[in-house]
């Protein structure tokens, strides 16, 4: 009997010590629709490409996303690079120089 509710005692502690470990995560989706959303301000052009999320940062779950824009009026291609938060927030980090 003083086993069967130690496990209990033990599993619903341990339930909740992980509830509070995991972080909610911004989906792959989203997070692309953000990161073309801050390149097209940043740039003021259009997306040509769909964007890619190329590595996910473990510690700080935060997702590096490529997005690809093509600015008319250079008539130039750009790929900006962006970090996206668990919140979906973007944040430019760096761009190419424009290409033909």
């Amino acid at each position: 009997m003083i086993i069967c509710n130690f496990k209990q005692v033990f599993a619903t502690v341990l339930g909740l010590a992980l509830s509070n470990v995991v972080m909610a995560e911004c989906a792959d989706f989203n997070a692309k629709i953000a990161a073309d959303k801050s390149a097209q301000k940043y740039v003021s052009g259009k997306t040509f490409k769909n964007a890619r999320v190329l590595k996910k940062h473990l510690p700080s779950k935060r997702k590096e996303v490529a997005s690809y824009v093509y600015v008319k009026a250079d008539d130039l291609y750009y790929t900006v690079y962006s970090l996206v938060n668990s919140d979906c927030d973007a944040e430019i980090i760096k761009r190419t120089n424009g290409k033909h």
